[in-house]
């Protein structure tokens, strides 16, 4: 009888929970048939504090306005991002807009495989500016870089495939009470050497405290972003040197190409000097570093064990809103012109973050609601879009006249330097995997300056060779598209109103074409006679 009742009170349990789960579902889940006729996605991977709920209320108020359209946003952790995006591309099952960058290892044939080109809307106003300074500016133009990253990383000269939400800068992020108590001072360091002796400060705190403080956060994913800033500073007259077309700017497929043509390697003094700086700086980092990811690094800082943390603005709204400390953001101090090591490179200050957008937006081939999409993308990226995503995420936003809240402020980069900079550790998806791959032999305990650029020089002519032929084969993919789509044009072409325009259109199409094969026979022809073959 015990043993009947003890299982008619435990089924009683499972009934009863399971009522209460369903009622649940019931009264909070999304109705299995949509609540309006459109419903579109846009996926992305930044799961920091901020940029949810920005484009949350980007979504609110652009549902508002669009009643028959249901915008869901779908947050992609970066650790599974580039599987999840390749895998869904490739069953057409991917949402209809999608983040992508080209430093994403293994994924730069993407765009040209899986998303459509925006140049022609670019090319118009954007509806949603209406009434405003920005009415009658073209879309591209709206945007404070003129999307430059975008069309850098194109595979096709001639077509743009993204439009961005956000500008980025780097910064070094302090903890202003632990800078008072360690240097008896709020003085922050504005020059690479004043930032040496802060270490040496920190050093003689932790002695006399008994509390081991670092001087810089440290995770593998930070102190590659510190590479890139490294190196930027220290190659700028090199980066003018190999700059041809002098448009201060250069394709990655320029860089790669210069490389296999020999003029330059990181063998270069320049080169050197910036994995010295890192080096230098990477000592007073905690040791085993390299194994961390970037979420170690925050909790370092979060908890004090460390004064400063590097790295971009996109993690500036979680640091202020997790820290129990004022949290100071600085511009990183670059080294001046007597820096016994750097010094004899350096040609002046570089532009240290801004001036470039970032978080780039795709509209994916096989979205079955292109329009609605492509129409979301015009609000997201709007005056108004734009205002609602700063405010609500703490980033800086990409469009021009948007007003910069007081609180970010100093994360807008004056324009105080030189804009000819180039990331050298990410030109490529191999050249990116050969530098994080090998870094512990610049960065470890027994690492040196000599021993990475060793190894760099055995293993990169082939990571350079494949890179290059990536590019050209992603050109390749989007070319063979065009030829169906510029007989459409000239068949549609005519005298009337709409033949005149897409007179036009097959004009832009021919002229980027001829672009990009032109690119592409130069880039297959520097495979075949520049530089080593393995």
């Amino acid at each position: 009888m015990r043993f009947a009742k003890r299982g008619w009170i435990g089924l009683g349990i499972i009934i009863g929970g399971y009522l209460v789960a369903a009622g649940w579902v019931w009264t909070h889940s999304a109705p299995l048939i949509p609540d309006r006729p459109v419903t579109i996605r846009i996926a992305h991977w930044q799961v920091e504090a901020g940029p949810p709920d920005g484009m949350d209320a980007v979504i609110k108020r652009y549902e508002q306005l669009n009643p028959r359209v249901r915008v869901l946003q779908q947050l992609i952790p970066g650790i599974v991002y580039k599987q999840w995006m390749r895998t869904n591309l490739a069953s057409g099952s991917g949402a209809d807009i999608i983040e992508w960058g080209a430093w994403l290892e293994g994924v730069r044939d993407v765009p040209a495989r899986y998303f459509e080109p925006v140049t022609e809307a670019l090319g118009q106003p954007n509806p949603y500016n209406k009434g405003t300074v920005l009415e009658k500016t073209p879309w591209q133009k709206t945007f404070k870089d003129n999307l430059q990253g975008s069309r850098n990383d194109s595979p096709d000269p001639g077509q743009i495939f993204g439009v961005t939400m956000t500008e980025c800068s780097v910064r070094l992020f302090c903890n202003r009470q632990l800078l008072r108590e360690a240097t008896g001072s709020e003085h922050v360091p504005q020059t690479f050497d004043e930032m040496r002796k802060i270490f040496l400060q920190l050093d003689a705190y932790s002695q006399r405290t008994g509390h081991r403080v670092m001087g810089i956060a440290g995770a593998k994913d930070n102190a590659e972003w510190l590479l890139q800033y490294l190196l930027m500073d220290t190659t700028l007259g090199l980066n003018f040197s190999i700059d041809d077309s002098g448009m201060l700017s250069m394709y990655n497929r320029q860089v790669l190409a210069a490389y296999l043509d020999g003029r330059w390697n990181w063998s270069r003094p320049e080169v050197r000097a910036g994995l010295e700086l890192l080096r230098d700086v990477g000592r007073h980092m905690k040791p085993g570093f390299l194994q961390l990811q970037r979420d170690e690094a925050t909790r370092e800082f979060l908890a004090g064990d460390a004064l400063f943390i590097f790295t971009g603005t996109w993690d500036a709204t979680s640091l202020k809103r997790l820290a129990s400390f004022e949290v100071g953001a600085l511009r990183f101090p670059q080294p001046a012109k007597d820096d016994p090591i750097a010094g004899p490179y350096l040609i002046g200050r570089f532009q240290d973050g801004g001036g470039v957008t970032a978080m780039a937006m795709h509209l994916t081939k096989n979205s079955a609601h292109k329009a609605e999409a492509l129409d979301f993308m015009r609000f997201m990226t709007s005056l108004e879009g734009q205002q609602l995503f700063t405010d609500g995420s703490g980033w800086l936003p990409a469009t021009l006249e948007v007003k910069i809240p007081p609180a970010i402020q100093s994360f807008v980069s004056p324009l105080d330097g030189y804009t000819m900079c180039q990331p050298y550790s990410i030109i490529g998806s191999t050249v990116t995997m050969e530098f994080e791959r090998n870094l512990h032999l610049l960065l470890g305990q027994n690492g040196s300056v000599d021993r990475y650029v060793a190894e760099l020089d055995r293993v990169m002519p082939a990571a350079v060779r494949a890179d290059l032929q990536t590019e050209v084969s992603s050109t390749l993919i989007t070319l063979r598209a065009q030829d169906a789509r510029m007989i459409a044009q000239a068949r549609l072409s005519g005298p009337t109103q709409e033949g005149i325009y897409h007179a036009g259109q097959r004009a832009l199409m021919e002229s980027g074409q001829t672009l990009a094969e032109a690119t592409t026979m130069q880039m297959m022809r520097q495979l075949k006679t520049a530089g080593p073959a393995e």
